[in-house]
């Protein structure tokens, strides 16, 4: 946007013309303002999300100023936010036949029609508003990213977000929200990128560290995330966040005596966190002092009953004390807190599996199963449990289900192996054959299934020749 036509307008004198007019609201009356604080005005009171009151200034501006078409774009954002999207539309229409080079006017119009699911219309609005953006051509590219971050089309803010930094290197907004969103798709490479060239401009913002170092952890380079946590505290000493960071930092890169001694540092500061509390029993469990970490899932739990986590932890506590009766207990009352979670219907099943609660196992391993087919653990756990039994139908049944449900040529390979235990030698080689092409380089995992394959010729000479038609040495 044209931010400098308006630059010489303070902060301070936007408060106290809102003040003024929001005085004149309760009095009935009506007070002059000029241009710019009615703009600033209707700004003030949409971030306040008094839509109403925002509305009812812009109508008075342009009744006050009927050819100042700031207030005009204004009262089209206002008629944004209340939902009257076709309203907007055509008031921009108007709009645009006064101010036909207003990269403003097609702006909004764009976002308008990005609400309405008209992409086309939306591009060829954006498209004006880029060609006649002039000097604000980063700026109205950063807007248009934005307009598409607010329609959930991440790509395409994405694409915009470049094209503004591409124009202009420079650009502090459109960085940040590249480092961001770079993060959010799962581009860690690029995401850290960004936030460097941002850090590059502006070195002493605290919160651009902070959310590097979030980025640096989710990559896995916890050495560089602790750094940045550690410049993000520097830079603001009350951001205590940072301290929590760290430890977790610490906890995922394994050092988990030097996550415990931060997590005891932040709760100096928050000492009702049971998040924290919950951590340093993770971390002691991850240490095997089961009794300090059941000290400090406990101390979770009395701050906050609803920590699905702790209950969780000291589940697994008791499963590895064979404590059955006690680890069903706390894992369901995990489950209760977060239903939706596999992880605690799996563990449950391999809890009521060592219990010798089959029925029960099963029951667990199908919730497991529907709310994450794509864990081959399920299914592996799954066989394991009829295998236990010795129902080899029952798992190579099941195995077939997670083989049309899940890619992972591992669950190919332990359905070879139990073909071939069932001596069902024809189905068996078929299904090598699948797994194989899908995935040769976990071959040995059949051989871990099933120490016999070796000995079996027809299998052996099958891997050789594919060992060799596929030069594999």
């Amino acid at each position: 946007m044209k931010e400098e036509e308006r630059s010489y307008f303070s902060d301070e004198d936007t408060s106290d013309a809102l003040n003024r007019f929001k005085r004149s609201l309760l009095s009935g009356g009506k007070k002059y303002f000029d241009v710019s604080e009615f703009e600033g005005i209707v700004e003030q009171l949409l971030e306040e999300g008094d839509i109403k009151s925002s509305e009812i200034a812009a109508k008075q501006g342009i009744q006050i100023h009927p050819n100042a078409v700031p207030l005009r774009l204004k009262y089209a954002q206002v008629l944004l936010n209340k939902g009257n999207f076709e309203e907007a539309i055509e008031h921009l229409n108007f709009v645009e036949k006064v101010e036909t080079t207003n990269p403003d006017v097609f702006l909004i119009k764009g976002s308008a029609w990005l609400v309405l699911d008209n992409e086309i219309k939306a591009g060829k609005a954006f498209k004006k508003a880029i060609e006649t953006a002039e000097g604000d051509l980063d700026d109205i590219l950063y807007n248009i990213g934005m307009a598409y971050i607010q329609s959930g089309d991440i790509p395409k803010a994405i694409q915009h977000f470049e094209e503004a930094v591409q124009t202009n290197p420079e650009n502090e907004a459109a960085l940040y929200e590249l480092g961001f969103f770079c993060d959010q798709q799962g581009d860690f490479e690029k995401s850290i990128s960004y936030y460097n060239n941002y850090l590059d401009i502006d070195p002493f913002n605290f919160s651009t560290w902070f959310n590097l170092g979030i980025t640096h952890n989710k990559a896995g380079n916890y050495d560089k995330a602790i750094e940045a946590y550690e410049f993000a505290q520097a830079l603001n000493d009350n951001f205590h966040q940072a301290i929590f960071n760290i430890a977790n930092a610490h906890a995922n890169s394994g050092k988990f005596r030097e996550a415990i001694l931060k997590y005891h540092e932040y709760l100096k500061f928050d000492s009702k966190n049971d998040d924290a509390y919950c951590y340093i029993g993770e971390c002691y469990l991850n240490l095997e002092d089961y009794t300090k970490s059941e000290k400090f899932y406990n101390k979770a739990i009395k701050i906050n009953d609803g920590n699905d986590t702790a209950w969780f932890g000291v589940g697994l506590i008791m499963w590895i004390e064979r404590k059955y009766t006690e680890s069903i207990v706390f894992i369901k009352k995990a489950i209760e807190i977060d239903e939706a979670n596999p992880e605690y219907w799996l563990t449950l099943a391999k809890v009521y599996n060592d219990f010798r609660h089959e029925k029960n196992a099963i029951k667990a391993l199908k919730k497991a199963a529907r709310l994450e087919p794509e864990n081959s653990e399920v299914w592996l756990t799954w066989v394991d449990v009829y295998l236990k039994s010795k129902d080899l139908k029952h798992a190579i049944h099941i195995l077939k289900t997670a083989v049309n449900k899940n890619e992972d040529a591992i669950l190919k390979y332990r359905l070879v192996s139990l073909l071939l235990e069932s001596q069902n030698e024809p189905e068996a080689f078929e299904m090598l054959s699948s797994a194989m092409h899908q995935d040769f380089l976990h071959i040995n995992y059949l051989f871990d299934f099933y120490p016999k394959a070796p000995k079996n010729k027809r299998l052996k000479q099958m891997v050789d020749d594919f060992r060799k038609t596929n030069n594999l040495g």
